[in-house]
């Protein structure tokens, strides 16, 4: 075996010592994979020249920016990465979002990808289902982001590696492109699709806004799993999913039973909010009969999706004020089927209007509050739709 002596100097005066670098790894990498990887030269070049070289050519600003390179701990890794993450998104490529040059097993290329750790997905769905939900985080977020540019459109990559941790690098990528050795661009280049990319990625820093990556990850897979905000942009949302789930399950299942309150996600500021679920909403409106439950003699016209007359689903108990209890308000005995004209009545009317609704939905739904563990009065319903006195 031929042990690996080859170094790439750092002083040439030529444009392409980013380009050298990549090629050298390129190059090398298996060959060195053969001997120890303690206190390897080539490892050295990944983990250290690398990403200072890097952070020299790129002028990154080093108090937002950080930058890491790996070749695996303890033995050397089939897929060698260098990895460039905001500070406050994440600090290690199992968790958050980050960009990162992916070398492929067979050194044929590498990928500049904007990426999502994977540790997340696989603590809370386990492997095989978190890979599922991390492509679909991946589809989602390129549906979202408006500043990806045609060369980082690229949407799969194949890292031509045999290991479940080269699969899950693949699983996870969102956007970027792919360099293949024999074509592999300038210095030049090479830094334009770098700041390309760092313009996507500071705009993904944006939406994700002063939630925790445990919130933004639950926040863009909520629709995905049939459940959206309590907030009003989500509003028409909600309530075509609600028709959609009509249509896809035929059966009734409702069942009155205690249920502890689930976890709230966070919204772009901050501000704690809470999902609703659309296949539950379906559920009630089914048990309604499609009718408006404050009176029964409305007429509504007939929805062209569901082939039933149009009614909408509206949380008795706002849903905003989950925190005020035990258990879970999202459920049927709380959703109230009501005709257009009487939901938007109990959102928007004048509050003699809204409390005649109020108090004649109450009084149906009573014990069944009570059922599920809720319980609340007259008057603290009514105030909570802050109605004045």
């Amino acid at each position: 075996m031929t042990q690996y002596t080859h170094f790439i100097k750092l002083n040439d005066d030529n444009d392409y010592i980013t380009n050298k670098m990549f090629k050298h790894i390129l190059t090398y990498y298996n060959q060195a994979k053969e001997e120890k990887l303690k206190d390897h030269p080539l490892a050295n070049i990944v983990r250290n020249q690398f990403t200072e070289l890097l952070l020299q050519k790129s002028g990154l600003d080093q108090n937002k920016y950080g930058i890491k390179g790996s070749v695996g701990q303890g033995g050397w890794a089939e897929i060698p990465w260098i990895s460039i993450y905001i500070q406050h998104i994440t600090q290690k490529a199992t968790f958050g979002y980050y960009i990162c040059y992916l070398f492929c097993a067979d050194g044929r290329g590498v990928y500049l990808s904007l990426h999502q750790g994977w540790q997340y997905f696989e603590d809370k769905y386990g492997r095989k289902e978190g890979r599922v939900k991390i492509k679909k985080t991946s589809l989602i977020l390129r549906e979202k982001l408006n500043t990806v540019s045609e060369r980082m459109n690229l949407d799969h990559i194949d890292l031509k590696g045999v290991t479940s941790r080269s699969k899950d690098y693949e699983a996870a990528h969102i956007c970027g492109c792919f360099y293949d050795f024999k074509n592999f661009p300038s210095d030049k280049e090479l830094l334009r699709d770098l700041f390309d990319l760092l313009q996507t990625y500071n705009e993904l820093d944006n939406i994700i806004g002063r939630r925790t990556i445990e919130d933004f990850n639950q926040y863009i897979l909520m629709n995905e799993e049939g459940c959206f905000l309590e907030d009003e942009q989500n509003e028409d949302v909600y309530q075509i999913s609600t028709e959609k789930a009509i249509i896809a399950d035929e059966e009734v299942t409702y069942v009155d039973k205690k249920v502890m309150r689930p976890e709230p996600v966070r919204d772009r500021s901050g501000r704690v909010r809470w999902g609703r679920k659309a296949s539950i909403s379906a559920n009630a409106i089914k048990k309604s009969k499609y009718t408006c439950e404050f009176d029964l003699s409305h007429t509504t016209f007939i929805s062209k999706k569901t082939k039933k007359p149009y009614v909408e689903s509206h949380h008795l108990i706002p849903i905003a004020r989950q925190n005020d209890f035990e258990f879970d308000l999202d459920q049927t005995a709380n959703i109230t089927s009501l005709c257009p004209t009487c939901h938007r009545k109990i959102h928007l009317g004048v509050d003699e209007e809204k409390e005649i609704l109020i108090k004649e939905l109450y009084a149906a739904r009573k014990s069944r509050l009570e059922k599920i563990g809720i319980s609340i009065t007259l008057d603290e319903l009514i105030r909570m739709y802050r109605i004045e006195e």
